[in-house]
């Protein structure tokens, strides 16, 4: 019971933080996200390399957490979505090559590894981050969109839940997951149907019911691709949680695992389908 009491008021003030800084404006969402961001790609570090933890591993892990850092506030500093272009690919090029020649004085047995967790982050990570501070910075919806799209991943968590849990017979991907199932993933998409019929019924956003539709779909198939590949990284660490960060829920990773796949895709869906 307390464990319950412990999750439901930890989960209560993440979705707060998130619903407060959205609505404060880009450049709160984009120190609150590179926030995420920062503690993420400690917690990456910490799962992929671990001990010892040298002067080499924590200067590289300041190198990791910059980067991130500086892609979530990139759409503030780039000013348009070309800029934002180059200054991102500019920092997914030259951040590995300082990575790669810092691994060359890395006396550690796992310098390598820890060389492609530094890479990892950036790109896992940082991306996804700077794709939520460019939604509400770079659209004049921009407030609508990201916060539907955080509506839309925990609706999805919240019907996959729901549904599977009373009514879960066909896993998924049992070695990744065993309590995940096809009927929970699709109690999930509708859920996530009913949310985006209703998105477009409140602002349309300049998208046809169809594309939101389509955006509703997305959201759902990312969201829990997303949570199975952290759930890989876990498991092939053989560890429960990504940290402790948050009582009740485990680490940062374990809260934006289906973002770090969405908000990328949001993007992509959001620019073709002329809402960005």
């Amino acid at each position: 019971m307390k464990n319950v009491v412990t999750r439901s008021l930890s989960g209560v003030v993440y979705i707060a933080l998130i619903v407060s800084c959205l609505w404060a404006g880009s450049f709160a969402t984009a120190l609150l996200f590179s926030l995420f961001g920062a503690f993420a790609a400690i917690e990456l570090k910490k799962i992929m390399v671990g001990p010892p933890y040298t002067g080499i591993y924590y200067t590289s892990l300041g190198l990791d957490i910059l980067a991130v850092g500086l892609m979530a506030l990139l759409p503030l500093l780039s000013g348009d979505a070309a800029w934002l272009g180059v200054s991102a690919a500019v920092v997914l090029f030259l951040f590995p090559m300082l990575r790669f020649v810092l691994a060359l004085y890395d006396k550690r047995e796992n310098a390598f590894l820890s060389a492609v967790a530094s890479v990892m982050a950036p790109a896992y990570i940082g991306l996804p981050m700077m794709a939520v501070t460019a939604m509400r910075s770079l659209s004049a919806h921009g407030f609508f969109l990201v916060l539907t799209m955080f509506i839309l991943i925990w609706l999805n968590d919240t019907g996959a839940y729901c549904v599977g849990s009373t009514m879960g017979r066909n896993k998924m991907f049992p070695r990744l997951s065993p309590k995940k199932s096809w009927e929970g993933f699709f109690g999930g998409l509708v859920f996530c149907v009913i949310a985006s019929v209703t998105a477009w019924y409140i602002n349309t956003c300049g998208m046809s019911l169809v594309s939101w539709l389509g955006f509703g779909l997305m959201v759902c198939a990312l969201s829990t691709l997303g949570d199975l590949f952290e759930s890989l990284l876990k498991r092939n660490h053989h560890i429960k949680d990504s940290g402790n960060l948050i009582p009740g829920h485990g680490g940062i990773l374990d809260r934006i695992d289906s973002l770090l796949f969405v908000a990328v895709g949001s993007v992509i869906y959001l620019i073709f389908a002329g809402a960005l």
